[in-house]
């Protein structure tokens, strides 16, 4: 059974590209909304001017890291990716569930040496991962992975060997055996 996927934008009446959602905002921060509008040559691909224009009335642009909705949500700037990369923790029935985005798209980029090929600063993303892991492990956080054929979340914790996954589970599994 394949899933339909949300699209951020589609086709209205005349044809033109809109947002789906109408009445939403998308937070970003300013280095990733620069960055989308005039990308290198290698990402150019992946920032088509028709699939992002017709969201730019609805863009927050951050410059820092911010909460949002009364600090269930805060937004972190990481770096190495690409610049400005936001990665959400959500606070959640009293524990911190962080979406791993592309900073951690598996739990087989957890190990500080394994970045993605697709990183555009590969050193920075090291030490993002540093200082990630540090707050992550502070924080007894919940890794959500996009990327990630064979797990979907993920605790973490510091063995001899660095930060590995502790245990891995379903989305569904953590909101079903978490309790506020």
């Amino acid at each position: 059974k394949v899933k339909k996927e949300a699209k951020l934008i589609a086709n209205n009446e005349n044809k033109e590209l809109v947002p789906s959602f109408e009445n939403a905002t998308y937070w970003t921060s300013k280095q990733q909304w620069e960055w989308a509008l005039n990308p290198n040559r290698r990402e150019k691909a992946s920032f088509l001017k028709e699939n992002i224009l017709p969201l730019e009335k609805h863009i927050k642009l951050i410059e820092k890291d911010t909460a949002i909705f009364d600090g269930i949500i805060t937004l972190k700037l990481y770096n190495g990716h690409t610049d400005g990369q936001v990665i959400p923790f959500i606070q959640y029935q009293g524990r911190t569930i962080v979406y791993g985005a592309d900073l951690f798209p598996s739990t087989a980029h957890l190990p500080m040496p394994y970045v993605m090929s697709y990183d555009t600063r590969p050193l920075l993303t090291l030490e993002d991962k540093k200082c990630f892991f540090a707050e992550a492990l502070e924080k007894d956080a919940v890794l959500f992975f996009e990327h990630d054929l064979y797990h979907e979340c993920c605790s973490l914790h510091e063995t001899p060997k660095g930060v590995r996954a502790k245990e891995t589970f379903t989305l569904k599994e953590f909101v079903a055996n978490t309790k506020g």
